[in-house]
């Protein structure tokens, strides 16, 4: 049987097991690849284990023969199996004994991974740097564990300098996201992590001067933002929004309206921002409509704020950001204020009384006002 043919069969058997449909459905599947899994195919073994796993669980010998066949080849799919049977679900042994095992298999899976980080394979680095702080061995503390991690952080810092100096764009992008934005970085150990913003920024400049794209500007803007230097921030803003790459135009008008990085300049502001509203961007409609209550860059036009506001208020896909419930509270504003608008003490309250319920603390106070006192 050659390869296509035996991954033909291999996904017959995953989609059989991922659905849990009818175990006759991958019969033929199954019988096909006994096989290649008896001549050793760890892969094959692997399937076979988690086939009869799923659809006859109560014989146990079965289903762990082959994961422990497979796992004796190094699968690591059948060794992180084997790890979590036997810590969280095995009921028909001592507990003790399931201890035992479960330990025995995740330092097993840990041995494996050390050996593929050794060669350099940067997804091994990752999970130990992972399963050290996330699903540690129960005889190690949680401050071991995070040390542990620490050291297989910078072991991965390592792999990617490595392959970085004598890969493409891509390699040092992977680097250096790793080392500004803490890519795949467990949450637990970022506070500890030595400051790299200088080693990122110099890797993001060597991938905007390599690749001239929008994407790499931006990323370098926002480490120079990040060292202070708000002027080399908007310069790379300025020629990602050249290039036409949309997310940075709102940066390109925010910084004109604050004077950030380049002097103060309303009209600017205003046509980068409506830009970048009109390519859909929320934070960029909120300015927008700021700019037509200040009459900034454009006449003073409360409508239009309205407008702005009432469209981001309006958006379902925004609720899990702070984007609508601040459209809400300033909506509220507006009614209460009889900006552009007659005062309507009814729909200022709704508003409010929306925003709120959507986690704005400002909208909370705004709702202590005496005026809605008739409305609670």
């Amino acid at each position: 049987m050659n390869r296509t043919e035996l991954s033909e069969y291999f996904k017959i058997i995953r989609r059989s097991v991922d659905d849990f449909d009818d175990p006759e459905v991958a019969r033929p599947a199954v019988e096909a690849i006994t096989s290649a899994a008896e001549h050793g195919s760890a892969q094959a073994q692997y399937m076979l284990g988690m086939y009869y796993y799923t659809y006859h669980c109560e014989d146990s010998s079965i289903f762990l023969s082959w994961m422990e066949r497979a796992a004796d080849s190094d699968n690591l799919k059948a060794i992180k199996f084997l790890a979590d049977y036997y810590r969280f679900i095995c009921d028909d042994m001592e507990p003790e004994q399931r201890k035992s095992l479960g330990r025995k298999w995740l330092y097993r899976l840990i041995e494996v991974l050390t050996k593929k980080a050794g060669k350099g394979v940067v997804s091994a680095a990752k999970s130990l740097m992972n399963l050290y702080v996330r699903d540690r061995p129960d005889d190690m503390t949680e401050g071991e564990g995070r040390d542990a991690a620490m050291i297989w952080y910078e072991r991965l810092i390592e792999i990617l300098r490595a392959k970085a100096a004598r890969g493409t764009a891509t390699d040092k992008k992977r680097l250096a996201d790793t080392l500004y934005y803490h890519s795949d970085v467990p949450d637990e150990i970022v506070d500890c992590l030595p400051d790299r913003i200088a080693e990122a920024t110099q890797l993001y400049g060597e991938i905007s001067a390599e690749k001239m794209d929008g994407a790499s500007y931006v990323d370098s803007a926002q480490t120079y933002s990040s060292e202070g230097n708000e002027q080399k921030a908007f310069d790379c803003y300025m020629k990602a929004a050249e290039l036409g790459y949309a997310e940075a135009y709102y940066n390109v008008g925010k910084a004109y309206l604050d004077g950030n990085g380049v002097e103060r300049d309303f009209d600017k502001a205003f046509e980068w921002l409506q830009k970048s509203a009109g390519s859909g961007d929320a934070c960029a409609k909120l300015k927008l409509a700021e700019c037509y209550k200040r009459g900034a860059g454009c006449e003073r036009d409360y409508a239009a704020a309205m407008a702005q506001y009432q469209q981001v208020a309006g958006d379902k896909s925004l609720r899990r950001y702070s984007f609508a419930d601040v459209a809400e509270y300033e909506l509220g504003n507006m009614y209460l204020k009889g900006l552009g608008v007659e005062v309507d003490l009814r729909k200022a309250y709704d508003y409010f009384r929306r925003a709120a319920s959507h986690g704005s603390r400002a909208a909370e106070n705004a709702l202590k006002n005496r005026k809605f006192r008739d409305f609670k």
